[in-house]
């Protein structure tokens, strides 16, 4: 009887344990998760209501705040003294301070993202400050996503290798001679012979 009890206690104390342990996990991934603050028209009045990045849509008007990851590329309309780190996009250390007139340029030239203050960009962090914008650009078709586009389809350039290199790799890792420095194929003779004609 003694044995049954301390197996049951033992199977309660296991269940809060793993019971604590999930509440405590959902309640890092809810603070972990990204959020934003949108405002968006309900019944004919404006609410501002904080949401996940991943459902906020073109069209919104988001509001950045000093901490935010900001959501998606922003036309800003409206800024008090707003500084967002863009070096993740221009690898410049210097914050960009953020600003809501046009940007003037010649008809055809292209504006850098560096020059364009009056955007904020997704991925960016609002460093200082505060603003408001409209958002035009979502996932994949923001500046950051561009940039991703682009180094998935670099990768789809690299060539394949041959049937006799793809063998010669494997065998080399059977023989534990793949990756290894001249120096260990120096002190490793087994079947090296056969392995140096890559």
């Amino acid at each position: 009887m003694l044995k049954l009890g301390i197996v049951v206690a033992n199977v309660g104390i296991g269940f809060f344990q793993e019971y604590r342990a999930e509440r405590a996990l959902d309640a890092l991934r809810k603070h972990s998760s990204p959020m934003a603050t949108v405002i968006r028209n309900k019944a004919g009045t404006a609410n501002s209501i904080s949401i996940p990045t991943s459902a906020v849509t073109l069209g919104d008007i988001v509001v950045l705040e000093a901490g935010q990851v900001v959501p998606a590329d922003i036309r800003l309309f409206d800024s008090s003294n707003l500084q967002i780190d863009e070096s993740i996009l221009t690898g410049e250390s210097i914050t960009a301070i953020k600003v809501t007139e046009s940007i003037s340029r010649d008809e055809g030239e292209y504006t850098s993202i560096g020059d364009c203050f009056n955007i904020a960009f997704a991925g960016t962090v609002v460093s200082k400050g505060e603003g408001r914008g409209i958002v035009y650009a979502i996932g994949m078709n923001t500046e950051i996503g561009k940039i991703a586009a682009t180094l998935r389809d670099d990768e789809s350039l690299v060539p394949r290798p041959t049937f006799r290199k793809r063998a010669i790799i494997i065998l080399r890792k059977v023989l534990g001679l793949h990756n290894t420095s001249p120096l260990q194929r120096t002190y490793n003779p087994s079947l090296l012979s056969l392995l140096t004609i890559v």
